[in-house]
């Protein structure tokens, strides 16, 4: 009886032994080895692969930029979907900026917000002539690619393409100091955004002048003569030039109504010319 119940008692030691080892060391050990799947700790790929990488298989969850700010609380999702962000795409955009404004950078302060159609209905194709960091026109003007910050789709998805403070091409005189929405539609200068990218266009500007309070100014790009007499536009080279028609009065006036109450400047709602 008395081995007995000394051998019960050491089996009784053995397994209380055990659970302190367990807790005490190896479940410690674990959890300091092992990854917190987050978002924040999601491996990035570098530019390199995204440079290997076929552009309809890009990663579309994040971009490369620890200071980009939140969407603020107003139910905005964004796909974030980056276009080829590199080191030689930021030497091109302080090229760009070089030539047009007198001085090298590749990082903006907000001032405005300039709405775009892109005059093609697939936003796919847009994507991949965004891209590239070369341009493939108006070369002359500086080889750094066009690009918006945001593209909208038809059914009002957001795509973010670059983070917000990059200098992007996408407004002659205005790149220096604005956010480009570019809105997939406008063939043929049809004036035909729908519904969803009206409010997703709403969505991102309450979501930018929240983060940015520099931001005074919202115009579509056929306004872009407007920003003369109000200071915003730079531009070195007088020739460089193209009138615009996009997004439309139509769809301008629905944003502007929209947005009333953040006291935005706005200009005129007159035709195209």
């Amino acid at each position: 009886m008395k081995k007995t119940l000394f051998i019960c008692l050491l089996i009784t030691l053995f397994m209380l032994g055990g659970i302190i080892y367990y807790n005490l060391y190896l479940k410690s050990n674990i959890s300091n080895q092992a990854p917190q799947t987050t978002e924040a700790n999601i491996p990035q790929p570098d530019s390199e692969d995204l440079a290997q990488t076929p552009i309809d298989n890009i990663p579309v969850n994040r971009i490369n930029d620890v200071n980009q700010p939140k969407p603020s609380d107003i139910g905005l999702q964004i796909i974030y979907k980056p276009v080829l962000l590199t080191d030689y795409r930021k030497q091109l955009a302080r090229e760009y900026a070089q030539m047009h404004y007198g001085e090298p950078f590749d990082t903006i302060i907000p001032q405005a917000i300039v709405i775009h159609w892109t005059a093609s209905n697939s936003m796919q194709a847009v994507y991949n002539y965004f891209y590239g960091e070369e341009a493939s026109t108006d070369r002359e003007y500086g080889k750094l690619n066009l690009t918006s910050h945001y593209l909208v789709d038809r059914d009002g998805t957001i795509y973010q393409l670059t983070p917000e403070t990059n200098l992007n091409r996408h407004a002659i005189g205005l790149n220096w100091c604005s956010i480009g929405i570019e809105n997939v539609g406008g063939v043929n200068g049809n004036q035909d955004l729908t519904d969803a990218q009206l409010e997703s266009n709403e969505k991102i500007v309450r979501h930018l002048t929240s983060n940015y309070p520099s931001i005074k100014y919202l115009l579509g790009h056929y306004q872009q003569d407007r920003t003369k007499k109000a200071g915003l536009w730079k531009e070195n080279i007088s020739e460089y030039y193209a009138d615009k028609p996009d997004p439309g009065p139509v769809f301008m006036q629905s944003l502007i109504n929209k947005v009333n109450d953040l006291k935005l400047v706005t200009f005129p709602i007159i035709e195209p010319s």
